[in-house]
């Protein structure tokens, strides 16, 4: 089963039980992210509208949120979002991916998408990858989430600090398809 990835303003409108001429001007003043068509057909993204409807307390209809295993990347390389957002989209099984670029947005990511596994890169601005981890697996509410650290700095120590901290492995950069499978697998997800 494919996973709708954008919707129509008509389709929008069903799920925030309004018109589709609200979702519109909704769009023209901002508060929706639209994107359109080369025929020039307003299109919502999946992760906007549902972005959309968790910050505006919407209820998220089932077949909106029953959309696979929610995965957050949490990295300053863009190159690296890239490389395991390509991964996750060519993958048949379904996934919702958000992305962060520092510890800061890792949380707010956290507790805004609860994601079920987290590729965690442990040099980060700010708060780093270490204490990223600390804190969601001190946390009851977010203590079962699956992380996987990435290095591309390989200390020796790194590895079993960061297992200690509670993530499930290290994964070191840089990595292929066949290592992010892998990743996946051992946390329990498979990848098709």
């Amino acid at each position: 089963m494919e996973t709708k990835q954008s919707f129509s303003t008509s389709e929008v409108a069903k799920y925030c039980h309004v018109t589709a001429d609200t979702i519109r001007k909704w769009a023209e003043a901002g508060r929706i992210q639209v994107f359109k068509t080369p025929g020039g057909h307003r299109r919502i993204r999946r992760d906007d509208l549902i972005r959309f409807l968790r910050e505006n307390s919407i209820p998220i209809h089932g077949e909106l949120d029953n959309s696979g295993v929610k995965i957050l990347v949490v990295d300053d390389e863009k190159s690296v979002i890239s490389v395991v957002r390509r991964f996750l989209e060519r993958a048949n099984s379904p996934f919702q991916v958000e992305i962060a670029l520092d510890g800061y947005d890792a949380g707010h990511q956290v507790a805004t998408f609860r994601p079920n596994v987290i590729f965690l890169d442990l040099r980060l601005p700010g708060i780093d990858g270490f204490e990223v981890c600390r804190r969601i697996k001190s946390d009851p509410e977010t203590a079962n989430t699956h992380i996987i650290a990435m290095t591309g700095f390989y200390e020796g120590d790194a590895a079993q600090r960061v297992m200690e901290l509670g993530a499930e492995m290290l994964l070191q950069k840089p990595f292929t398809p066949d290592d992010l499978r892998r990743a996946l697998a051992k946390v329990g997800v498979e990848v098709t």
